[in-house]
């Protein structure tokens, strides 16, 4: 036993003796130019170091990079890929001896990334494998993907990005998207573990921008994908709790599915791909709401404040985030929604009714509501998009007062409609002002809506009504009378 621990103590010894040997003797800024070139060489891309590297050896080595550039290749002119003004990590030294690599928080001050597409329709983020061709990432081929051995053992502290900055620019479509400031916060990394994950970013596009930040938990897998758990999301007005999704790479980009979570009251599925390798970075959805308040979903979302209800949604379809255009002029779509104890704000339908029944026979219209809205019990359809147009033929809406039957469309990147609707009054019109009119039984009234979502014009031919409605009831009061002389005179030859 003596002699066991005279052995350790040596070797003790001779690796602190080693350790202090290196740490006199080995300046890393000596290799700076041989680091450069093996990045350079590997990743077929200019890479330079600003800055002296800092470092220690014992009892743990880290690394101070100072500021770093990693070029975009040909092709892109002297716009760098990344570029940041610090990067750091530290590892462990004891843990090397059992052959454990563990590894502290890695900290990235102010990086900038720069995601640029060429007139040539090349994407300075796909670097060339050994045959001079982008790299892609085949998630369904044996192996695709997954991680080397050395590296599915690694483990990292975390990572720490403050002050970044992402830009995005498309020189095939003219389009541009940036992401300033950054802030990301990710938890100790192993494969298979959760970690922590808190992101804060200014997303900033057409004038347009969203405060966004995400909290919760990621995995990540040996087989190159990653996942979300007990994830909310808040962007602007628009908050989503609950997220839960698999992210996996494919031959063109990524998949997101599963996909689920809750959503303004109600319960969200999906399954979105997204084409990262194409210019026009096409995004596919197959998606599903349920049991969802219509109000505030739709106010976050466009800033129609006009329909309230509980949506059932059903769509899919595709569309282009960088083709030159709005993405949602490129949406092509199916789909189907049902709404139950809704209404429309800002128009009374029935008073409308009231109000032109009562021009047309000399009277006096009932007055204004304050806060006017048509109450419904259900309101269904189907819908069709085509190049951002969505266009049905089968809006169908009923309460206890009216019927309305219709077609129309709508262009949603305009945020116009032209709907052509028919309405029946079915109920009593007792909450409007009085009893529905002889006049409007039977006979379904023509309301025309169009203009601008925000302040649609709303039309009601009720006077042609009036009189097609007397006309036949002219008419079948002259047959009334023929038939009574008819009978009057064939009585008199009986």
């Amino acid at each position: 036993m003596r002699m066991l621990f005279i052995v350790l103590g040596g070797l003790v010894g001779l690796i602190v003796i080693a350790v202090a040997a290196v740490a006199l003797l080995f300046d890393p800024n000596d290799y700076r130019d041989r680091i450069t070139t093996a990045v350079e060489d590997q990743l077929g891309r200019s890479f330079a170091i600003d800055d002296e590297i800092g470092w220690s050896l014992f009892p743990r080595l880290a690394i101070d990079l100072g500021g770093i550039r990693l070029g975009s290749g040909g092709g892109f002119g002297d716009e760098p890929l990344v570029t940041a003004e610090g990067v750091s990590a530290g590892m462990a030294v004891m843990p090397l001896l059992s052959g454990e690599i563990e590894l502290e928080t890695l900290r990235i001050d102010r990086p900038v990334i720069n995601l640029i597409r060429n007139e040539a329709g090349d994407a300075n983020w796909a670097f060339a494998g050994a045959g001079g061709q982008a790299e892609t990432v085949d998630a369904g081929a044996s192996g695709g993907g997954a991680l080397p051995d050395w590296l599915a053992g690694l483990s990292l502290g975390g990572i720490d990005l403050s002050g970044g900055r992402v830009r995005y620019t498309d020189a095939t479509t003219g389009d541009s998207l940036t992401i300033d400031p950054l802030n990301l916060d990710l938890g100790a990394i192993a494969l298979g573990r959760t970690a922590p994950i808190s992101l804060e970013a200014m997303v900033k596009r057409n004038g347009e921008q969203w405060d966004t930040r995400i909290d919760g938990d990621l995995v990540f897998r040996r087989d190159g994908s990653l996942s979300l758990r007990d994830t909310d999301l808040r962007a602007n007005d628009l908050t989503i709790t609950e997220l839960s999704a698999d992210i996996a790479p494919t031959d063109g980009g990524w998949r997101v599915y599963p996909l689920s979570a809750r959503f303004y009251e109600g319960d969200y599925g999906g399954d979105i791909r997204l084409g990262t390798q194409s210019s026009r970075m096409p995004l596919a959805f197959n998606e599903g709401l349920n049991g969802v308040a219509m109000g505030p979903l739709l106010t976050a979302l466009t800033g129609f404040e006009r329909l309230t209800g509980t949506a059932g949604i059903n769509a899919s379809g595709d569309m282009a985030l960088s083709a030159g255009d709005a993405p949602l002029a490129t949406l092509n779509a199916d789909g189907d929604f049902s709404i139950r104890d809704g209404a429309f704000q800002g128009v009374n339908i029935a008073r409308l009714i009231r109000a032109a029944l009562a021009r047309v026979q000399g009277e006096t219209p009932p007055p204004e509501d304050e806060n006017p809205s048509t109450d419904f019990t259900s309101l269904t359809g189907s819908v069709t998009v085509r190049d951002g147009i969505a266009r049905t033929d089968d809006i169908a809406m009923d309460s206890p007062v009216l019927r309305i039957r219709g077609d129309g469309q709508t262009d949603l990147v305009e945020q116009t409609l032209a709907l052509s609707l028919n309405v029946d009054v079915v109920g009593s019109l007792q909450g409007q002002g009085g009893q529905p009119p002889e006049e409007l039984r039977g006979v379904s009234i023509p309301l025309r809506i169009e203009g601008n979502w925000a302040d649609p014009k709303i039309r009601l031919d009720i006077a042609r009504v009036i009189q097609e409605s007397q006309g036949t009831q002219i008419r079948e009061r002259v047959e009334e009378e023929v038939d009574k002389v008819r009978d009057r005179l064939e009585g008199l030859f009986n």
